[in-house]
């Protein structure tokens, strides 16, 4: 550049100037340019099965799918950090095509090399993909209990355990990967990349709004005081990736430890006089619940019966009719503020009602974004449930404490 810009001065006059700068300014925007798209790699990249984007420089999340019975199709959260041409990759691809697919970009597009694959836990939305990574020669590191618990599934079980603490090197930089008890399941880790204050929490860290999700491997009652660990050991994080939905800052984690704190010690403790019907009105609440919180209308109602009699301290009783009015104008005006219910963990009681059906009882929070804070309510409910043949119906609802 020194050399051009002394012919440009000495030696170049008039037009020829002229043309020798227009042609410095272009290649000046080539050169820019394709430095850009190398830097960019493989940020924002999008195909059926997997997305990809940057959170900061060097670090990625990596996003694919899985379907569900309970849930539908849901987007699952991994990491990528590249450091010195070195990749760590956090948790697999849900399923083989995806995992193939994060490979090769890593490897060819990126050329990188792939240090190793660290497993947060032993569901399928960590290590669907596992084998790909063993087939291509990756090595794969997870908690030794996350090891028993993919054994006694049938899973792909990772290669390398650790019991509390494991640090890995990408580059020159250390990956701290760390076991602080159970929460989302009794084998769940956390990773910690120091030099860029990223979190990768996985499913024990929700997304703001998010409910409590699958907990048929979770304890609860260890839940909230496993992240408040997480939280004091970590005191210098900026980022926080959850294992669904969108990544964010430290608020995560305050926002987790809320949702699972336990209930005071003074509460009474509830057995279910039938396990097999607290399981059936949980997992019918759970899926209304997500179509509320998905603001599908006809999936919502659908749950209700078309004799319904809907009682709310603050706005009187409405009938099915009126109720799908409402919950049609309260899901159009909240479009755009995130508004979610969360059932508060440990609240559900059901009891049975003789040859009708069965009554719900619950705490539930009703959050939503307000001038760029969540804000939250926690009220009561009432439901009772009517089973016409194999198909139940809510006929009853009070809803109070507002």
């Amino acid at each position: 550049m020194k050399n051009q810009n002394y012919l440009n001065r000495y030696y170049l006059n008039g037009a020829a100037r002229c043309r020798s700068i227009l042609l410095l300014i272009l290649l000046s925007c080539i050169t820019a340019n394709t430095y850009s798209q190398s830097k960019k790699g493989i940020s924002d990249y999008r195909s059926g099965t997997l997305e990809i984007k940057m959170i900061r420089p060097g670090v990625y999340l990596h996003i694919s799918f899985l379907n569900t019975q309970q849930w539908g199709k849901v987007a699952c959260n991994g990491m990528v950090y590249i450091n010195q041409g070195e990749a760590i990759i956090f948790d697999s691809p849900t399923g083989d095509t995806a995992s193939r697919e994060l490979i090769s970009l890593l490897q060819k597009k990126m050329k990188v090399k792939i240090r190793g694959i660290v497993v947060n836990h032993f569901h399928d939305d960590c290590l669907g993909g596992l084998k790909i990574f063993h087939q291509a020669g990756i090595p794969s590191y997870s908690s030794v209990l996350t090891q028993e618990l993919a054994r006694k599934t049938g899973a792909t079980i990772p290669q390398h355990g650790f019991t509390e603490n494991l640090e890995l090197k990408a580059g020159n930089n250390t990956v701290i990967n760390r076991y602080f008890g159970e929460a989302h399941t009794r084998d769940n880790i956390v990773s910690y990349l120091p030099a860029e204050q990223v979190l990768f929490g996985g499913c024990m860290v929700k997304a703001l709004n998010a409910s409590t999700g699958y907990l048929g491997d979770a304890n609860v009652n260890e839940w909230s005081a496993t992240v408040s660990r997480v939280k004091s050991a970590y005191p210098d994080i900026k980022y926080v990736i959850p294992g669904h939905d969108d990544f964010g800052d430290v608020s995560l984690l305050d926002y987790t430890i809320e949702l699972f704190k336990p209930k005071p010690a003074s509460a009474k403790t509830y057995t279910p006089v039938s396990q097999e019907l607290f399981d059936t009105i949980a997992n019918l609440d759970s899926l209304m619940f997500d179509a509320f919180n998905r603001r599908d209308l006809n999936n919502a109602m659908q749950f209700f019966d078309e004799d319904l009699e809907f009682y709310h301290d603050k706005g009187g009783v409405d009938n099915y009719s009126v109720t799908r009015n409402k919950l049609q104008s309260l899901f159009t005006n909240n479009a755009g503020t995130g508004l979610r219910r969360v059932l508060v963990p440990g609240s559900l009681e059901v009891y049975p009602i003789a040859n009708y059906g069965a009554v719900q009882t619950n705490l539930h929070q009703f959050c939503h974004m307000e001038n760029g804070k969540n804000d939250c309510g926690t009220f009561k409910n009432i439901m009772i449930w009517q089973k016409k043949g194999n198909q139940w119906k809510v006929t009853r609802v009070i809803s109070y404490d507002h």
